[in-house]
């Protein structure tokens, strides 16, 4: 999975202060309003998505239908692959104000609640289109509220604030997933569909509420760059590829998240081929997996404080790199059901350590008129890239045996890390801020 996040009164991602800079400076005690806010948000979103990605696959197979149906379930997730689509919209909506783009984030958190409840009068056996209907319109009111959210961080938190916000982004997620697979666990998915309904409902609400405490930046006037010519607007969105920043950030998405969605695509089948049974592999991955993210998005920021942004994407690659290699180099020897655990609880952990500093850099390489656009882009393709890495595992793996795929995989997560490495050496590995000390990327 895949989903985060101190300025002058009426700046922007740009604003007064310069690009990129974020302006001034929030009161400490609003910076951690700002952080407690993002993690309620992302909490509140990871719970229906946690749920339609753990539970209720498996609850259709249950109720008797088709491994289609079941693997068709995979479109609900559409609205966060596309959701840079209509971001320039709630972006030209909101005209860069901190308050404007607070009440939205607040009104989809209540949407996203409602739309749950909306699943009510459906039942799966008969109703699995519709219910995939309403799973579909949670995720585009959820996705906008990223995009939304992404818009608030990006008009109050100056640099070192959007470094430090990912880390609590992350954690949310993986709050909201270990909530859900302790649910699935403890048997609530069992007790009819009203009662499964009406907890997931309750379980969104209930950190959405914590969405109240982001704080209103005063003043909260307009960005004036959104008052551009629309002629301006289109040159900055056709320079999108003319930017490095973004450039290494999409070529890095595209080796990182390919090997690790590569490599997540066809974990299932090399967890049972190894042994494990399905519960088991349900429980690891809905429970143990997102307390695993947990610790991620802790150690993640830990080691990009250290490292910076680029330097911590090197150290994260080349585990990841190190573990792939491993496993082609031994699955034939050692290949049982412990080492299907630690190659799984391996890449879990990396993962979210990855999405830290790769989140952290997207939020500050994103300024001027068309930040938030920019911003759900970069995001949107770094999920599109591991989604499709997924969906043709099966095939490359088949096509080229395991060895070779599993040596593949090391060779992109390799192939990354020298990237990377070569982005923070370029900087001195000063990209993101480190301990006590602003370092700005040009």
């Amino acid at each position: 999975m895949t989903g985060t996040m101190d300025a002058a009164a009426g700046a922007g991602a740009s604003g007064a202060g310069g690009t990129g800079a974020g302006g001034g400076s929030l009161e400490q005690a609003d910076r951690r309003r700002v952080f407690l806010g993002v993690f309620a948000f992302m909490t509140a979103s990871s719970v229906p998505m946690s749920f339609f990605y753990y539970v209720f696959p498996p609850l259709l197979r249950e109720r008797g239908h088709s491994p289609e149906v079941v693997g068709a379930f995979a479109l609900v997730y559409l609205p966060y692959v596309l959701r840079g689509l209509w971001a320039f919209v709630l972006e030209r909506v909101m005209r860069g104000q901190a308050g404007r783009y607070r009440n939205a984030t607040r009104l989809l958190a209540v949407l996203a609640v409602l739309a749950v409840l909306a699943l009510l009068p459906l039942d799966p056996v008969r109703h699995p289109g519709a219910i995939m209907g309403v799973a579909f319109l949670v995720f585009v009111i959820l996705a906008s509220g990223m995009t939304t959210l992404d818009g608030y961080i990006l008009a109050t938190l100056d640099l070192d604030g959007r470094a430090r916000v990912a880390a609590w982004g992350a954690a949310g997620a993986a709050a909201g997933g270990v909530v859900v697979g302790l649910g699935a666990w403890l048997g609530l998915a069992g007790n009819g569909w009203h009662t499964v309904v009406l907890v997931l409902a309750a379980a969104t609400l209930l950190p959405s509420l914590g969405i109240a405490i982001l704080p209103r930046r005063p003043g909260g006037a307009a960005r004036k760059d959104h008052a551009a010519p629309q002629a301006v607007q289109r040159n900055d969105l056709r320079g999108f590829l003319a930017d490095p920043r973004l450039r290494a950030l999409i070529l890095l998405a595209l080796l990182a998240h390919g090997s690790m969605g590569l490599m997540s695509g066809y974990l299932p089948v090399l967890q049972v081929d190894a042994g494990l049974k399905i519960g088991e592999i349900g429980l690891f991955s809905a429970v143990a997996a997102n307390l695993m993210g947990l610790a991620g998005a802790m150690a993640g920021w830990v080691i990009v404080t250290r490292m910076g942004g680029w330097g911590a994407l090197v150290a994260v690659m080349v585990f990841l790199s190190a573990v792939f290699a491993a496993a082609s180099l031994l699955h034939g020897l050692f290949w049982g059901r412990g080492f299907a655990i630690a190659i799984t609880a391996a890449l879990m952990l990396a993962g979210y350590v990855y999405y830290v500093p790769y989140r952290a850099l997207i939020l500050q390489a994103c300024d001027g008129p068309h930040a938030v656009s920019r911003a759900a882009i970069l995001s949107s393709l770094d999920m599109t890239v591991g989604i499709l890495g997924m969906s043709v595992a099966g095939l490359v793996a088949v096509q080229l045996g395991l060895t070779v795929f599993l040596g593949v995989c090391a060779a992109a997560a390799l192939l990354a890390a020298g990237l990377a490495l070569h982005r923070a050496a370029r900087r001195g590995f000063a990209d993101i801020p480190t301990i006590g000390k602003l370092e700005t990327s040009k």
